[in-house]
């Protein structure tokens, strides 16, 4: 029995040890799980919890600025840019028109990009216009859901998309309106 004893408490202390390595590890698998969530856009958060992940992964991301109790979806996964799709606190307490529970902005980097959404305005049924910030807009008047903006001196356009067509072009338009998350 005296031999059985060093064996027993080896095995316990080994188990114990293991046993906090995988809650450890474990934990932080989920931490990983839950950011993978956020960077595909399955997973919403909250302003806070948006900047932490942008910061944390050195994202380039425009937006139109925190809103009120909002909740944000944001999708790295696209081959040619980054989407944040906006979802109001109203989305949550019934409202259940598309128009009243969301709007996405879209940052691409896109060489010359003020050019480019520029030269977009000239298409026919373009609408081409210049903002309060000197930067580039451009949307198609049969669609005006789709706003494009080419960033002055930057290599990169937002798109701000809103069932509302009437607010893709008004935030488009107001000075500041279009933000770097930081």
């Amino acid at each position: 029995m005296r031999r059985f004893i060093p064996y027993l408490i080896t095995a316990i202390v080994f188990s114990t040890l293991a046993f906090g390595a995988g809650q450890v590890l474990g934990m932080k698998q989920k931490s990983v799980d839950s950011a993978a969530f956020i960077m595909s856009g399955r997973l919403a958060v909250n302003e806070k919890d948006l900047r932490n992940m942008v910061a944390a992964k050195n994202l380039t991301v425009y937006w139109l600025g925190p809103e009120a109790g909002a909740k944000y979806l944001l999708d790295t996964s696209l081959a040619d840019g980054i989407s944040l799709r906006v979802i109001y606190a109203s989305a949550s307490t019934g409202s259940t028109a598309a128009s009243e529970t969301y709007y996405e902005v879209g940052t691409f980097a896109s060489p010359d990009a003020f050019a480019l959404t520029q030269k977009a305005g000239l298409q026919p049924n373009g609408v081409g216009l210049i903002n309060t910030d000197g930067n580039a807009i451009y949307y198609d008047s049969r669609d005006p859901k789709n706003v494009y903006v080419g960033l002055k001196g930057t290599d990169m356009q937002v798109e701000i998309f809103d069932p509302r067509p009437e607010r893709a072009l008004a935030v488009a338009m107001v000075q500041g309106g279009i933000q770097k998350i930081s």
